[in-house]
């Protein structure tokens, strides 16, 4: 039995477009795999620890106990909670993240998800050569990316003006950072630079999509 996580980075429910085409892939994955265990994290309805001065303290006495060869810092107070969204994420086989292009970017409570999971000696290390290392490796990781205008790589051009796509590159690079390598891509785009007709055409696509995505999950 494997283990799925599906980080939702959307607070508008059923009308959000990216958890829509999320639920299409996540109905087909349990249509097909009825044994596993699928857990959802709405990062908007989720009360998720604030990383605040206490935290910060605690990761930098963690790093410096990383840096003299000792074991990090004990799970108490914030970083017990820290360490515990990492544990939450390190256990799952798979992961799938929907989630909304903001202003060209994540969502704000994507990046504090992010911010709280991504800490050295818990999701990557560096190695004696000095080589930054991520430690979830060997694990699918499907991103649903959903956005107002049309993006495609390349971005900035000269015909585009100043829109520029800094959600998809910054997943992907934070992703392979902690060492996950195999990522997968569903855009949902354009949702609101068309008319509804064309709209609705473009997630009609996208559902059947992430339905045939989920096949091979």
């Amino acid at each position: 039995m494997a283990r799925l996580l599906h980080i939702e980075a959307s607070p508008r429910g059923a009308d959000s477009c990216s958890a829509r085409v999320a639920g299409a892939f996540l109905d087909e994955y349990r249509r097909r795999n009825p044994g596993d265990e699928v857990e959802h994290l709405p990062l908007f309805a989720y009360d998720l620890t604030a990383f605040d001065a206490e935290a910060a303290a605690q990761k930098m006495a963690h790093i410096v106990r990383l840096t003299r060869g000792e074991t990090g810092a004990k799970p108490e107070g914030k970083w017990a909670a820290v360490t515990a969204e990492i544990d939450r994420l390190k256990s799952a086989d798979k992961v799938v993240i929907s989630t909304p292009m903001w202003n060209f970017s994540l969502p704000y409570r994507l990046k504090h998800y992010l911010d709280v999971v991504i800490q050295p000696g818990l999701s990557f290390y560096v190695n004696r050569k000095g080589e930054y290392v991520g430690m979830l490796r060997d694990r699918p990781v499907q991103l649903v990316i959903a956005s107002g205008s049309a993006y495609v790589p390349g971005f900035p051009r000269p015909d585009t003006g100043t829109k520029t796509d800094f959600l998809e590159a910054y997943l992907v690079h934070v992703l392979r950072w902690i060492g996950c390598t195999d990522i997968r891509i569903i855009r949902v785009q354009p949702t609101a630079a068309a008319p509804p007709d064309e709209v609705n055409a473009m997630l009609a696509g996208k559902l059947e999509e992430a339905r045939t995505a989920a096949a091979s999950f």
